[in-house]
């Protein structure tokens, strides 16, 4: 047993030292976005979570595989960014602010989520005890790896029009969209590859 917690032991050192050697990869994770709409806070601290456990590298505080660039730095310097852009081309794109925010904030890699619709309406059923809900979500998340230059744009949207349901509510549509999200870019699987 004693052999087995040495050999542990060295193995965890080694890895600790090859990880401190690398420079550390910074890592860009904006907030959402939200274009339309009002988000409740207890859904976008849900979906932040979300975002924020896929781009999670664990044991980070003591391999140092990964910077994290304040959310806050982040979205101030895209604000600037877009409305520089948008003062010179009212057709500028947000994956085009998304490359030069990555430059200007030394960011290897950079997470940009937006909800670009997230609407709800409950109302009554005529002549019954039943409410009626409808629920439309449509979200997007822009994944660029400026190592490789290669930019992931992927949007999903998520529709409900039933009797109220708490799966049909847009906060739950919410979620589904941002794990659909997770997902269709591979962020999970990009920032695994980070670890080295």
């Amino acid at each position: 047993m004693k052999k087995f917690l040495a050999l542990l032991t060295i193995i965890f050192v080694s890895l600790s030292s090859v990880a401190l050697a690398k420079k550390p990869i910074r890592i860009a994770r904006l907030p959402i976005i939200i274009q339309r709409n009002i988000l409740d806070a207890e859904t976008a601290a849900l979906l932040e979570v979300k975002i924020a456990r896929a781009v999670n590298i664990p044991l980070n505080k003591t391999l140092k595989i990964a910077e994290y660039i304040s959310t806050r730095e982040s979205k101030q310097a895209l604000g600037t960014i877009w409305q520089r852009m948008r003062a010179q081309n009212r057709n500028a794109k947000l994956s085009d602010a998304v490359r030069i925010l990555a430059d200007e904030i030394d960011a290897d890699l950079v997470v940009c989520p937006f909800l670009q619709h997230y609407e709800q309406r409950i109302s009554p059923v005529s002549f019954s005890f039943e409410t009626h809900l409808s629920s439309y979500v449509t979200a997007e998340m822009i994944v660029y790896d400026k190592s490789t230059g290669n930019l992931i744009d992927k949007r999903v949207s998520r529709r409900f029009s039933d009797n109220y349901n708490r799966f049909g509510t847009a906060s739950y549509l919410a979620g589904e969209c941002i794990d659909q999200l997770i997902q269709d870019t591979g962020l999970r699987e990009l920032i695994r590859s980070k670890k080295g």
